[in-house]
Parts: C-alpha cells; sequence; structure tokens
C-alpha cells in the first residue's frame, strides 16, 4: 500500500519535469500539494495536446488510486478527480474525448459520482 510520504517522490521519479514544481517551497510537499502538481501538469498536457503524456499521468494517477492508503486516496478524488470538471469545460468535445479515453474507469466513476452529488 501506497503511503502519502511515497507520492512525492514517485511522481518526481515518473514525471522529472515537473520536479522542479514539486520542490518550490525547498521543503518535501504534502500529498495534497503533490497531487496538485500533478493535476497542473495533466490539463496542462491536455491543452497542448499531448495525450501520451496525459496517458502517462492518468495510468500513475491510477495507480496512486488504486494502491494508495486511504490519504492517498481522498488526495486524489478531492484534487484529481475533482479538476475533471474545469479541464472539462476547457477543451473542446475531441479534447474531452481524448482524455475520457485515458482516464482508468474507476476514477472515471468516482468523477461521475462527483457530478452526480453536485446536481442534487
Amino acid at each position: 500500500m501506497l503511503n502519502q510520504q511515497q507520492i512525492p517522490a514517485l511522481i518526481a521519479r515518473q514525471l522529472p519535469q515537473v520536479q522542479h514544481d514539486l520542490c518550490l517551497a525547498g521543503t518535501m510537499p504534502s500529498v495534497y500539494q503533490s497531487i496538485q502538481v500533478l493535476t497542473d501538469y495533466t490539463k496542462r498536457m491536455a491543452l497542448e495536446h499531448d495525450f501520451n503524456m496525459v496517458g502517462k499521468c492518468m495510468t500513475l494517477i491510477g495507480k496512486f488510486y488504486e494502491k494508495g492508503n486511504t490519504i492517498v486516496r481522498n488526495a486524489v478524488e478531492n484534487i484529481f478527480v475533482y479538476s475533471f470538471s474545469s479541464l472539462m469545460c476547457n477543451c473542446n468535445c475531441v479534447e474531452w474525448r481524448m482524455v475520457q479515453s485515458y482516464m482508468p474507469s474507476r476514477l472515471y466513476s468516482v468523477f461521475v459520482e462527483q457530478v452526480l452529488r453536485s446536481k442534487c
């Protein structure tokens, strides 16, 4: 099981290009800060049409959700999955379908649950 202390290093190892963003505070970022960095990077890659990188990010976040402890899973749901709505608004239909195609099915289900709850 992955714990919250492992997440920043795993992100930095898999995506060295975000290492600078992870280290801006000069200390090890929290799991929430780390997931936010990954979220922002994923959005940027989607808007730049780098869907291979979007896929890599989605695979990584899916692993965190699947193998993470409760704190990690909550961070993924409350930051990454919650951000899907804003991403959907910033993408055209084709871009959104591309992003959706890379989403792990469990995370997409969580997204749909969040949207349905917000409508009630």
